[in-house]
């Protein structure tokens, strides 16, 4: 019975020290959790600070550039604009996209600073791509991939209150026209939560077509189109909308020109064409074409054109044409050769580099970049039609384009007249057929 009573009382002081143990342990664990509460409400109030200020450096840079350089813009391009002043925000804003300078131009006719999504490829500018970060801070996107952490970094930005402009094109106009819009943009605009502006450049392509090397001096337009509320996206299907943004943001420079007729005078209008045009209407035949400042040669046959001050093309076969449409024309007789397995391949010496995770380029590699219907060739090496998972042209002429489930991304370069754009509809194609 003793022995009982001692095993009783020994369990009894183990228990004690067990529990008081445990009520140690969770003594720990509670002040372990509020020091953690309290260094997460700490991270939580210096990140709001730091926002804030960067906020404030943004606003005070777009202060700076509305004082300081919107009569030089607006006299150097003749602008006129629908003013955004009295647009209540947050908003979304969609616009076509001609020029590089576009987002000055819907700077100019903004009254609330916008942040602006831009493409990748201006994370390599060296000093202006700091002063960007520094004092605008564009959203970035990859052209060719989905782009799911944009549309994030959107939503986010404009459920913070403040405004976006995304090009909605996704890529300048290579013949005049808009080009349709990306898929998810009516989703996107919808799923935002905010108003839906959309604003519509006329004159811009005019001012810089895609493929030349300078400005020319004529007149540009800013129309504020419609302003989407809320409540007005959610009763539209994601089709509706993406018909009803393609609609408002819809121009054709040509058309425009054929009622308002207004020149667009500058140097060298037909230089650096034929990174544009690769097709002869005369003789039929690609890769032929060459230009000078004032005019584009076929090697083949010796037809020639020459770009004039309102855009349009005047022939040596007599026929006056515009770049809308020689574009589809072109368009249609590269798929035309594609479909009916007549098409022989395209080749070009280019720059090739690697772009790192960072956005910083890696060695250049020189070599031939050749594409026929099984796929294409460069640096060395082939890549099946399947390998190429988003194919993009930016800037005049240069290619942007992702391999592989990875999506390694190569930045590849010509010369002057190098032409990306026939790369990029056969890619379309191609990809096209993938899909069937």
């Amino acid at each position: 019975m003793k022995e009982d009573s001692e095993t009783k009382n020994i369990q009894g002081t183990a228990d004690k020290a067990k529990q008081s143990e445990q009520q140690l342990t969770q003594a720990d664990k509670a002040k372990q959790a509020a020091k953690a509460k309290k260094a997460a409400e700490k991270a939580r109030k210096k990140a709001e600070r730091k926002e804030h200020r960067e906020v404030g450096r943004h606003k005070f840079a777009w202060a700076v550039f509305k004082l300081t350089l919107t009569r030089y813009f607006v006299r150097k391009f003749r602008y006129s604009y629908d003013s955004l002043k009295e647009v209540e925000g947050p908003y979304l804003l969609l616009a076509n996209h001609n020029m590089e300078l576009d987002p000055t131009l819907v700077g100019i006719a903004a009254g609330r600073q916008i942040y602006f999504v831009a493409s990748e490829h201006i994370m390599r500018k060296g000093l202006g791509t700091w002063f960007l970060r520094t004092f605008l801070r564009p959203i970035i996107h990859t052209k060719g991939k989905t782009g799911a952490k944009s549309v994030m970094a959107i939503i986010k930005t404009l459920k913070k209150g403040h405004n976006v402009c995304l090009f909605a094109e996704g890529n300048r106009s290579f013949n005049g026209v808009t080009g349709d819009i990306l898929p998810a943009t009516g989703k996107l605009a919808r799923a935002a939560g905010a108003s839906l502006v959309t604003f519509r450049i006329e004159g811009g392509y005019l001012t810089q077509p895609r493929f030349s090397t300078s400005y020319r001096k004529g007149r540009t337009y800013g129309h504020l189109v419609h302003v989407y509320k809320p409540e007005e996206l959610k009763a539209m299907t994601d089709d509706e909308m993406n018909e009803a943004i393609n609609r408002d943001l819809y121009e054709d420079a040509y058309a425009t020109q054929e009622t308002n007729r207004i020149a667009y005078k500058g140097k060298n209008l037909t230089l650096g064409i034929e990174s544009t045009l690769f097709w002869c209407p005369a003789c039929k035949k690609m890769e032929t074409l060459k230009s000078t400042s004032d005019e584009v040669r076929c090697g083949a046959c010796g037809f020639t054109a020459s770009y004039d001050e309102y855009g349009y093309l005047n022939c040596s076969d007599g026929v006056t044409r515009n770049m809308r449409d020689w574009d589809r024309e072109q368009r249609e007789f590269l798929i035309g050769q594609f479909r009916d397995g007549t098409f022989q391949g395209f080749s070009d010496q280019v720059t090739v580099r690697i772009i790192g995770a960072d956005h910083k380029a890696g060695e250049p590699m020189t070599g031939e970049l050749r594409a026929t219907t099984e796929g294409a060739t460069f640096a060395g090496k082939h890549y099946k039609r399947g390998d190429i998972s988003g194919l993009a042209v930016y800037s005049r002429n240069y290619i942007n384009t992702l391999f592989g489930p990875e999506e390694v991304q190569y930045d590849l370069r010509g010369d002057l007249g190098f032409n990306a754009l026939k790369y990029y509809y056969l890619y379309q194609e191609t990809g096209k057929e993938s899909e069937s």
